[in-house]
């Protein structure tokens, strides 16, 4: 199979390699026992009906010539497979509109290493598996593939469906189940890296009887496990109900403890908390562990503890490794290998190169260098042999130490870089090159080079910048001290080629460069600098979180300075409308030239902020008003009982009651208006049907609107607000509306 433009592919042709189908439909359609159909990478759309049968010995293969390379979409599946039996699906990409694969009334089909997502119909609510196993299918296998997404379950079997494997599978969700067995007896369920939220993450519904779950890792996903307390039983991580119970078989899994008040286990209508309890009702669990799984750990549990010999156990793990015994842990596991990793992934020799060092890694030709592997290797493996290249097109080193020395006779010929590699080779494999750099320069002397310059003003204006980026050498600098001419002490670099210095005060100052390479060489410069007189101007500014606020609230005021005014002080002021101007707070700007502070709004109040200067900065000031709004809080006489709309509260009046709605408005505004507004709801919006007029308020600053209700009334939705609206009087509150108060009028 092969539809790229240079394939000459032909759905007519012969499906050879000669003349590939360009769909695999076409494909479905012709091939037969025993054969494969090899798909290259690409996009292939469409889905692919598979009915065509093979034997036990012969069965019919699809595969993508490179794992994960081919990628098929169908609409609605990507396959389907109906009536059939040794079919093997292996290595896709997959993705559809719906199910991704559904196999039906079929048996004995492999569903091996893809990468299949999960799907979830937007905007339907539909919740829809990655994997569906339905009909009277049986012996289906689902092995080695990497399933996430967040719609449904990632593998379902359906009622009636009978000895599915699942094994081996990395699968990730939070929308449902990963594994979902309903009335399917016999399910297996082993070794699977499993992580999702909230749902359990096996679970067996049904008569799901005789089955087994072995080796499994379950984790938490993306949310927070701590959030799916409210039912302990709903968010077990292995759910088994009751009529799945009988000669199911649960055992060395490794389950990442709950969140508060879950169980790790919900087993035939009983919750769990832990396998020693698990254990002792059921007999199942013995060698469960709850606990964090933490696969990088050289401690991880999940090392060297697993059954070998578990029911759909496989020779390899997710990416075709084979067991390997760790030596710093016990084997803790069972069967005919003590060593094999619980989980989809059998972890390896940690030995790796994790860098090259070549040392000097610069300096004048002829220069020897020596260049080390710089090893990770926890396991204390033997390493057979390294290999390294210098770049330079001599011929290869290869030695038994992780060591060799080698003399660049030349610049190279781009001028730039050598690259020298490393590969180590190990009884087990051989790694991956890991490079190094070394800089190989034409012979010449240290000339050191130093810049100096004034910073911008908000740095400072006693302060200077040192740069030595321009000194050049032949070999690598390895030290700088600058004497800044001031009786201060000399500063020592090191390898860094810029600094700042602050003088006491004004003046001419001759500053010296002294600096030392790899080889041993020292040469020195000076360069004298005038430090000025001068003020900056300064940037000030004042901000509120709110440009409004009711009346009580905490106004938060920030000053700025910017962040290279760190350590000045500033003062922020407070001065309501006709009250007196206060000191809110003073201090010191943070890093980020910010100077905080709270203050309580009963008005409209002008807040500033000053700077008073220093000798590097003028004085500064700025303002900021925060206007204040009172507080309108309304109620409800009369009514006789509640009811809701939606979430919506609303008060029942009779008709024939007085319906009273009383406001109070802080702080105290006696004699000022208050306006009472009613609205009915109708043809799908709210209608103004009265305003009042103005309601003066009492000396108690309170108000109340009395409502004469009438039959027509009835079963109508209503709801009253009151507005504070001030007068030329109060010049210190903005006009400021309550919530809305919702009734309704029954008989």
């Amino acid at each position: 199979m092969n539809n790229a433009t240079r394939a000459n592919c032909s759905d007519a042709g012969s499906g050879t390699q000669d003349q590939p189908y360009c769909t695999l439909q076409t494909a479905a359609a012709a091939v037969q026992p025993g054969q494969t159909v090899e798909v290259t990478g690409g996009t292939y759309k469409g889905e692919v009906d598979i009915t065509r049968s093979g034997t036990p010995d012969a069965p019919i293969t699809f595969t993508a010539a490179k794992r994960g390379a081919a990628f098929v979409y169908g609409d609605p599946h990507a396959f389907t497979v109906s009536g059939a039996h040794d079919v093997v699906i292996h290595g896709f990409s997959i993705s559809s509109s719906a199910e991704n694969v559904v196999v039906t009334d079929s048996s004995r089909i492999t569903i091996d290493q893809n990468r299949v997502p999960s799907v979830n119909i937007l905007g339907t609510g539909s919740r829809i598996p990655g994997i569906r196993i339905t009909g009277q299918s049986s012996d289906v296998t689902v092995s080695r593939n990497q399933m996430y997404g967040s719609a449904a379950e990632e593998v379902l079997v359906a009622p009636g469906v009978t000895g599915t494997v699942i094994t081996t599978n990395w699968l990730s969700g939070y929308g449902g189940s990963a594994v979902l067995a309903m009335d399917a007896p016999g399910t297996v369920v082993t070794s699977n890296s499993i992580s999702g939220d909230c749902t359990p993450q096996i679970a067996l519904v049904g008569a799901s009887t005789g089955s087994t779950l072995e080796n499994n890792i379950l984790a938490d996903g993306i949310g927070d496990d701590k959030q799916c307390a409210s039912a302990p039983a709903a968010h077990a991580k292995i759910s088994i109900s009751s009529d799945s119970a009988p000669r199911t078989i649960g055992d060395y899994n490794l389950i990442q403890p709950p969140g508060s008040g879950a169980a790790p286990y919900d087993w035939a209508g009983a919750s769990y908390a832990d396998p020693e309890s698990l254990l002792a009702a059921t007999g199942q669990g013995g060698h469960d562990l709850v606990a964090q799984p933490d696969l990088s750990s050289d401690s991880s549990p999940a090392r060297d503890s697993a059954d070998a010999d578990a029911p759909g156990e496989l020779p390899t793990d997710l990416y075709g490794y084979t067991s390997v015994d760790d030596p710093l842990l016990a084997d803790t596991g069972a069967g005919s290998v003590t060593f094999r990793d619980r989980g989809a992934g059998e972890f390896q020799d940690p030995y790796n190169i994790s860098s090259v060092t070549v040392t000097p890694d610069q300096g004048p030709y002829p220069l020897p260098v020596t260049v080390t592997a710089v090893e990770l290797n926890p396991w204390s493996t033997p390493v057979e042999s390294y290999t390294f290249d210098f770049g330079d097109g001599s011929a290869p080193v290869v030695t038994t130490t992780p060591s060799a020395q080698h003399t660049y006779t030349a610049r190279p010929a781009n001028g730039s870089y050598y690259t020298v590699s490393v590969i180590a080779t190990t009884a087990a494999r051989t790694l991956v090159p890991r490079i190094g750099y070394v800089l190989v320069n034409e012979p010449a002397p240290l000339v050191p080079a130093l810049k100096l310059t004034t910073p911008p003003s908000a740095i400072g204006w006693l302060t200077v910048t040192a740069d030595t980026s321009a000194s050049t050498d032949a070999w690598a600098i390895t030290n700088r001290k600058i004497d800044f001419g001031d009786g201060s002490a000399p500063v020592d670099e090191g390898t860094a080629t810029t600094d700042t210095h602050t003088y006491a005060k004004p003046g001419t100052y001759t500053v010296r460069l002294t600096e030392t390479d790899w080889a041993g060489n020292t040469a020195s410069t000076t360069t004298s600098m005038t430090v000025p007189t001068i003020r900056f101007s300064t940037a000030l500014s004042l901000t509120t979180k709110a440009s409004s606020y009711a009346y009580g609230a905490t106004a938060t005021v920030t000053a700025h300075l910017g962040p290279t005014y760190s350590n000045r002080t500033v003062s922020i002021y407070a001065q309501p409308y006709g009250g007196t101007k206060t000191l809110v707070k003073t201090g010191t700007v943070d890093s980020h030239g910010n100077l905080v502070a709270s203050y309580k709004v009963t008005r409209n109040t002008v807040f500033t902020t000053a700077f008073s200067g220093d000798l590097e900065y003028t004085p500064a000031t700025a303002s900021r008003t925060a206007y204040g709004y009172a507080g309108v809080a309304e109620s409800q006489s009369g009514y006789y009982t509640s009811t809701y709309y939606g979430s919506t509260r609303y008060r029942v009046y009779h008709h024939t009651a007085k319906a009273q709605f009383n406001a109070a408005v802080t702080p105290n505004k006696a004699g000022q208006c208050l306006i009472f507004r009613l609205q009915k709801y109708y043809s799908g919006a709210w209608h103004t049907q009265s305003t009042s007029s103005c309601h003066t308020l009492s000396s108690t600053s309170t108000g109340y609107l009395k409502l004469t209700l009438t039959s027509g009334a009835i079963n109508g939705k209503y709801r009253m607000a009151a507005e504070y609206a001030h007068s030329t009087k109060d010049n210190t509150n903005l006009n400021t509306w309550s919530s809305w108060q919702y009734f309704t009028v029954r008989k």
